[in-house]
């Protein structure tokens, strides 16, 4: 059996256990709809694979689908549980006994209304004049775009039903992303540093896209999906003291489909952006120290998933999709040993990555 110390990075053959080794932190990026199915399925194979439970992880690091899905996990849901949910079954046990979800409308549907007139943040664009290099591109979009009018009521109900509307949880591993429309800068929810506030309101504001969803105000602060900033927010564990990193990134690709549609064409190359960015801060993180092993959804997934990661009638098949290719991949060793491996210094044998 591979040695806990090795973790992920010494897989070498089909079948062989790992666990990551020593501290380790668990991050669950953004994507709609269809990404929390994703991530839900592969956290099942991973889990299945390895023999590992992402509920031990020392830190969950979460943004937007990934706060919600990494949540779960922090209250001490099963990936198996999550799964089951997803499929309409009954959970007769964990934090989900009882919880009801109707996946299909929990965020109005696979469109937004149209957006309420004028801008995100008047503020944040003057601000911008003064220091217009010190922020990524979205976070510009984010200060523009028009206010949306779609609720997330269905995503807030859920942790009322949990019990955490009025409070944070007692697990100190869970950190949410969300962004400061109108000062241009992150927060992380769980951090001593961050504004107090219960899951429900955290989660949601880590939800909110701009233009699709109004920003969710905190102690007289106005809050936007933490991908205005970064798709998984992963640098923001690059000195952390993690021996290892494991990311599930729904809107990432390392390999692609050809999808014929202009529509699924532009989406994969906004997702070609969304890679670039998740390596460049991979690569940060192994910097400072820390094995990152990244997952992402593969050719067969991106089929599954089409143009629109909000379109709840893709959401089952992208699930049961995610849970066959996640499990192949995982069986069968990467050669790649690309230049986005980590140094020698900072991995094991292999850098064993999915796509």
């Amino acid at each position: 059996m591979t040695s806990r110390k090795a973790g992920f990075d010494a897989l070498r053959g089909p079948g062989v256990p790992s666990s990551p080794s020593g501290r380790w932190g668990l991050v669950l990026g953004s994507g709609g709809s269809l990404g929390a199915a994703w991530t839900i399925g592969a956290l099942c194979a991973l889990e299945d694979a390895y023999g590992w439970d992402p509920r031990t992880a020392d830190v969950i690091l979460g943004t937007s689908a990934g706060a919600i899905v990494g949540s779960a996990l922090a209250l001490g849901t099963r990936p198996c549980e999550l799964r089951d949910h997803q499929r309409g079954h009954a959970v007769t046990s964990g934090p989900l006994r009882g919880v009801r979800v109707d996946y299909d409308t929990w965020v109005g549907g696979g469109l937004p209304p149209l957006p309420k007139p004028g801008i995100g943040s008047l503020k944040l664009l003057r601000s911008m004049t003064d220091r217009p290099h010190r922020m990524p591109f979205t976070i510009l979009l984010a200060a523009f775009a028009p206010p949306g009018r779609a609720s997330l009521d269905g995503v807030r109900d859920v942790f009322y039903q949990l019990g955490m509307a009025d409070h944070w949880p007692p697990n100190p591993a869970l950190r949410v992303t969300a962004v400061d429309v109108d000062a241009g800068t992150r927060v992380l929810f769980g951090t001593p540093d961050a504004p107090r506030t219960d899951l429900a309101t955290a989660v949601t504001a880590s939800c909110a896209l701009p233009a699709w969803f109004p920003p969710v105000e905190i102690d007289g602060r106005r809050y936007v999906d933490g991908c205005a900033w970064s798709d998984t927010n992963l640098d923001l564990l690059a000195g952390d003291g993690l021996d290892e990193v494991v990311v599930l990134a729904p809107t990432s690709a390392r390999r692609t489909d050809r999808p014929r549609s202009l529509a699924a064409r532009l989406e994969r190359r906004l997702r070609r952006v969304a890679t670039g960015r998740l390596l460049r801060e991979a690569q940060l993180v192994r910097d400072a120290g820390t094995r990152v092993r990244l997952i992402t959804p593969g050719p067969e997934d991106l089929a599954a998933m089409g143009a629109n990661l909000m379109d709840p009638l893709h959401r089952l098949t992208v699930l049961e999709t995610s849970l066959r290719t996640t499990a192949a991949e995982l069986r069968t060793p990467s050669p790649d040993q690309s230049a986005a491996a980590p140094p020698p210094h900072a991995q094991g044998p292999t850098d064993h990555r999915r796509a």
